[in-house]
């Protein structure tokens, strides 16, 4: 065989062979809003939900969508997963299957509504928003994951909370501070406070802005 066509003959096969062989992917970075539960790992990465098992391996992406998809959080059966999305102009709270498929609207305010997590029984989320009369004092609402009207939670200002798994207590904050920044301080600088979701009674558990 003539060299000339011996080395058409390499250089095709070297090619066949690195199309059939799977170049590695690229790893995950800045990947935000995790949440892990069930054995598997959510967040958001690009914009989108994906999913991973809990070591982060076999990451799968849920979401592909021009908007923001952001904040997943996954149901206590761990069949579910709500999360924040901007895809129809502002932020609304949103669910879908953990296998993936089309996500259902939940929340239609035209304020900004962000998902913060269930409910213990799995039937709602909780999620921060503006929608109450005064756009500064806010509590958390709760919509059905049927969806329906939400309902605000029996307390009078927050802005980031979750309930404890037995439904005994919310935990919460109240200014929204810069979580983001490491060891800030000023003037939006967060406390976390305690209500009793019997009594109704709220017990303030930090004082960062006392010196």
């Amino acid at each position: 065989m003539p060299k000339s066509a011996f080395a058409r003959l390499l250089s095709a096969a070297l090619l066949a062979l690195a199309l059939a062989t799977p170049a590695a992917a690229d790893p995950i970075k800045f990947a935000r809003y995790p949440h892990v539960a069930h054995g598997k790992l959510v967040f958001s990465y690009h914009g989108d939900i994906w999913l991973a098992n809990q070591d982060g391996s076999n990451p799968t992406r849920l979401t592909a969508h021009i908007g923001r998809d952001i904040f997943p959080r996954f149901s206590p059966d761990g069949k579910l997963i709500a999360f924040t999305s901007n895809r129809f102009g502002n932020d609304d709270v949103f669910v879908m299957p953990v296998s993936g498929g089309e996500p259902r609207q939940l929340t239609f305010n035209t304020t900004g509504d962000t998902v913060q997590n269930w409910t213990p029984d799995g039937k709602g989320i909780i999620f921060a928003t503006q929608r109450s009369v005064s756009p500064w004092r806010s509590p958390l609402h709760v919509v059905s994951v049927e969806g329906g009207l939400p309902r605000p939670m029996d307390m009078d200002t927050a802005n980031t909370g979750m309930m404890k798994q037995d439904g005994s207590l919310i935990a919460f904050t109240r200014k929204g501070g810069a979580y983001w920044r490491k060891g800030n301080k000023g003037n939006r600088t967060d406390d976390i406070w305690l209500q009793d979701a019997g009594t109704k009674k709220i017990t303030r558990l930090t004082a960062l802005d006392t010196k």
